[in-house]
């Protein structure tokens, strides 16, 4: 689907936060929640696990990621008491995600395959059948199983997705010059403006564009002053990560 020149107003209603970030558990897991600026919500978007920060981080880096909701929905579970009434309660699934190209992907983030019970299921049940008759796809993923040097870039990278005023004095420039370095390192492509300016006044500038989706480096490798850089984009590493449970589970 083109979600390009959509307008968001009734998906921004619609898909308001269903509950409450809070912080349950503190006293075992402290420092849990928080906030992420997101570039592509253009606000904070709350998280209350590293999982849910890691695949916040994920979606405002993968280029193809147009908008996402966190706590979007309220799915009604329908059980027995001890009594064999029917009692109803809501759960409330992390994360939906539109995506350039796909329809809407309603994703349930969890810290490992083996996190599962009986009430998990249930709600993994109803998820798949709400984003069924939705035409929705959904996914159980696992941030915390993303590879050491993903996860590090990630961390990395993000702060850099926010562009700086003074950047568009040497934006076209970098492009140009590294077009004509076809490959190059970092820090070359730095040291190749020392003429001109400092070359870290250049380096915050190179990262910006390699987390913007214009420069490309191997984000599968940790990323350095000497990782190796061109004109692209990294897309194709992050879909992996994007792209269903089952293949997040195997990782």
């Amino acid at each position: 689907m083109d979600w390009s020149n959509h307008n968001w107003v009734k998906e921004d209603v619609d898909f308001t936060p269903k509950r409450k970030i809070e912080n349950k558990g503190s006293e075992k897991n402290p420092h849990i929640i928080g906030t992420i600026s997101s570039q592509k919500m253009s606000k904070e978007v709350g998280y209350q696990s590293l999982g849910e920060c890691l695949f916040y981080y994920l979606l405002e880096l993968d280029h193809s990621t147009i908008r996402y909701y966190v706590q979007p929905i309220e799915v009604p579970i329908k059980y027995l008491d001890d009594q064999g009434d029917v009692k109803e309660w809501l759960h409330v699934p992390d994360v939906l995600v539109f995506r350039q190209g796909s329809v809407p992907h309603l994703y349930q983030i969890k810290e490992s395959p083996e996190q599962t019970n009986k009430k998990f299921e249930l709600c993994n049940q109803k998820c798949q059948q709400l984003s069924k008759a939705r035409n929705w796809k959904y996914s159980v993923i696992y941030p915390k199983k993303l590879p050491d040097n993903i996860t590090r870039n990630l961390k990395f990278l993000t702060p850099y997705l926010k562009k700086r005023t003074t950047y568009d004095k040497w934006i076209d420039e970098i492009i140009l010059k590294l077009s004509t370095m076809r490959n190059s390192t970092i820090l070359d492509l730095a040291l190749s403006f020392s003429a001109k300016t400092d070359f870290r006044y250049i380096l915050p500038i190179i990262y910006h564009l390699i987390a913007s989706g214009v420069i490309y480096s191997n984000i599968q490798e940790v990323l350095n002053e000497s990782s190796v850089i061109c004109l692209g984009n990294y897309a194709n590493h992050l879909l992996l990560y994007l792209d269903g449970s089952d293949r997040l589970e195997s990782l």
